[in-house]
């Protein structure tokens, strides 16, 4: 590329040319080529919409679960528990005993 370009030489001339009624038509134009892309619009916010609905329904059912434990889950947890040695029983309990968050919720 040319170092030494001057633009003085150019002078206040426009490279550049429009048609007369450019600038007339210029918002029919665009008003035109939004009416068919505003339908798209409307379904997509629709969409999404629904889309945003369903994963509510969705997150709600999996993690706002009743806060109360099934039988169950407390006699898989005492099998499990039966299962380890005595030293890692022992070790857990001394665990739990210590833990502050847990003796924490226990006190309020």
């Amino acid at each position: 590329m040319d170092n030494c370009f001057d633009f003085s030489s150019i002078g206040k001339r426009m490279p550049y040319t429009v048609p007369d009624d450019f600038f007339d038509k210029m918002e029919e134009n665009v008003c035109a080529s939004l009416k068919g892309k505003r339908k798209v619009m409307i379904k997509r916010l629709f969409l999404a919409a629904a889309a945003a609905i369903a994963l509510f329904f969705v997150l709600k059912a999996t993690l706002f679960k009743s806060e109360s434990i099934a039988t169950d889950d407390f006699a898989s947890v005492e099998l499990a528990f039966d299962n380890l040695s005595t030293d890692d029983q022992d070790y857990l309990i001394a665990v739990y005993e210590e833990d502050e968050f847990i003796n924490e919720l226990e006190l309020n």
